[in-house]
């Protein structure tokens, strides 16, 4: 029996306490609980925002990353492009310059004659 009564007067200990620190600390803790909803909320719409944010961001790069991609693929076209005709251009000109001893040597011929 004796541990019922000091398990019961425990428990109106506590229950006395918990009430006075409620008279004095209620309205300071609902107040807190208030601004720490406020600011979990906050936090929350922070991170969200900072997710979208994120992805918008990775979605601009990947376009940027295409766009550079492709325009790099142009260049290297245009470039071979140029390479091509430069090359068919000197095989023009060694072409010619065959012609060229051909015609000399008709000459040459024609001269011996």
């Amino acid at each position: 029996m004796a541990k019922k009564s000091e398990e019961s007067n425990s428990n109106q200990v506590d229950s006395r306490i918990a009430a006075v620190r409620d008279l004095i600390f209620g309205e300071n803790i609902q107040q807190y609980n208030t601004e720490f909803s406020d600011l979990y909320k906050k936090i929350e719409n922070l991170q969200e925002e900072t997710r979208k944010s994120l992805s918008d961001s990775v979605i601009n790069l990947e376009n940027k990353l295409a766009d550079l991609e492709s325009l790099m693929e142009h260049k290297i076209q245009d470039l071979t492009e140029d390479l091509d005709k430069k090359i068919a251009d000197l095989d023009d000109e060694k072409t010619d310059r065959r012609k060229l001893g051909k015609a000399l040597e008709k000459i040459a011929l024609m001269l011996q004659e």
